[in-house]
């Protein structure tokens, strides 16, 4: 925007109004907006090979890895089929799968970043369920979304033949 350059800004560049006054507002309000960005993200930047290590643990340089989580990070980038792994299954569900002895590090630290988002990972998952479930409706919305919603989201599995055991006599028809 300083160079009067819009190729960026489609839009901006398809109004024949603007002047450079215009630009200059714009251009100031981007500079403000980049700035609270950084400054509330700053925490982040700070975490950054902590938080690359849990999302793209193949990708990082072991070099620049504590030198805890280095040996293992090491024996992961090694192993081809742990790599399809990681690419076929959801991150928190990768990191369950792997070994206690020869991972204990690299579990413990996915562990406590999952634990930074798992709010968001849920409302994530949440978000996702819904859309599926009202894809498969053609867009219908039931009563019954919430309760789906919640058992879909939910890691309970009942235990259906120790409900059965309790039972001294049970009916097909009740």
């Amino acid at each position: 925007l300083a160079k009067n350059d819009l190729s960026h800004f489609s839009r901006l560049n398809s109004i024949p109004s603007v002047n450079g006054e215009k630009l200059k507002n714009y251009e100031d309000g981007l500079k403000k907006l980049h700035f609270e960005f950084e400054r509330r993200f700053q925490d982040f930047s700070a975490i950054q090979t902590e938080l690359d290590i849990f999302t793209m643990p193949f990708n990082v340089n072991c070099e620049a890895v504590r030198s805890d989580l280095r040996l293992e990070l090491i024996e992961l980038q090694s192993n081809n089929h742990l790599k399809q792994s990681f690419l076929n299954m959801p991150k928190l569900e990768f990191y369950k799968s792997l070994s206690k002895v020869s991972f204990p590090n690299l579990i413990s630290h996915a562990q406590k970043n999952s634990a930074m988002f798992a709010s968001s990972y849920i409302c994530e998952q949440v978000f996702s369920t819904m859309n599926l479930r009202k894809n498969y409706f053609r867009s219908r919305l039931t009563e019954h979304l919430a309760s789906f919603l919640r058992i879909s989201t939910s890691h309970f599995e009942p235990q259906y033949k120790g409900l059965l055991k309790m039972k001294s006599q049970f009916h097909s028809s009740h």
